[in-house]
């Protein structure tokens, strides 16, 4: 008998875990709002290449045969718990070519 109400006070609610989740998730939304979405940041042009950033959510760079060889395009966004992401696409060879990056559909960008 004693078994069973020990085992019935262990995992009554609300359990300790519980208010520490929450003060876990209320530090996390509380960063989000005081860092806020941010300003958009370009990072320097690479010569021979152009960056366009006119699509919501999404970053392309455009480069020149023989120019921003091994570089990609990268993305800073943000998910709706205001924590940052950063999203890389393909890297550009030899011949140039362009590389796209996008934020996830939940998230906002560039930031």
């Amino acid at each position: 008998m004693a078994h069973s109400a020990n085992v019935q006070q262990s995992t009554g609610w609300p359990s300790r875990t519980f208010p520490a989740a929450l003060l876990v998730l209320c530090t996390v939304l509380a960063g989000g709002l005081v860092a806020g979405s941010g300003a958009a940041t370009a990072d320097p042009d690479l010569p021979g290449c152009t960056t366009d950033s006119s699509v919501p959510n999404e970053l392309t760079v455009t480069c020149d045969p023989g120019a921003g060889v091994g570089e990609h395009a990268f993305i800073r966004c943000r998910d709706l718990l205001g924590m940052p992401h950063t999203h890389i696409g393909a890297t550009i060879g030899t011949d140039g070519g362009w590389s796209r990056a996008n934020c996830a559909p939940a998230e906002t960008g560039p930031v």
